[in-house]
């Protein structure tokens, strides 16, 4: 999953609050993500379908890194969870446990679901758009936006597409918070009891 990277080279100088290891080659993987999906997830591009492919697969690429950053640091343990045919391999998993953990709010919960709901309307039929009245209403449902900028309307100007990728980048800029927030809190494994 990500690059190995050179790592820094411990001293009594340290800072233990800067990156090393595992936890700087994922942040450098997170950021190099972070710059594709922004050429991707752009105005410009035509096709409603990719642009809700593109928004809920990098949304799952996040939670997943939420979680990583938060358990323990065994790689092997906490690929077998993350693996799709595994207890974490799903979206709506990750956004549950991510959840559960304290980790995210309710609303963002909520935004993430819909958000998927929005997906698998896309990936289950093949003439949906934006402009499906369903699409449309889902996409006015998200309230993680309107929250953060203190919004109460929707510009009457903004169409369901133009709502769908402000909403999916807000929570996106908050959920790339929440990575640094869940590396904070990582767990331990035990050793001893």
């Amino acid at each position: 999953m990500t690059k190995n990277l050179p790592m820094a080279e411990p001293n009594e100088n340290h800072d233990p609050s800067l990156l090393s290891g595992k936890a700087q080659e994922r942040y450098w993987y997170r950021l190099k993500a972070l710059e594709e999906f922004s050429k991707m997830f752009t105005y410009n591009i035509g096709d409603d379908r990719a642009i809700v492919i593109i928004g809920s697969a990098f949304l799952e690429t996040i939670l997943e890194h939420i979680l990583i950053e938060f358990l323990p640091e065994d790689e092997k343990e906490v690929e077998i969870l993350l693996s799709y045919d595994k207890p974490l391999g799903t979206y709506s998993n990750k956004v549950r446990m991510v959840y559960c953990l304290g980790l995210i709010e309710k609303k963002v919960m909520n935004d993430l679901k819909l958000i998927g709901k929005i997906r698998n309307r896309f990936a289950h039929n093949l003439s949906v758009s934006f402009e499906d009245k369903d699409i449309g209403s889902w996409c006015k449902e998200l309230k993680w936006h309107r929250e953060v900028f203190f919004l109460h309307e929707t510009p009457k100007e903004a169409t369901a597409r133009d709502v769908y990728q402000v909403r999916v980048n807000t929570v996106i800029s908050h959920l790339n918070g929440v990575v640094s927030m869940a590396s904070n809190d990582k767990r331990k494994i035990r050793n001893n009891f």
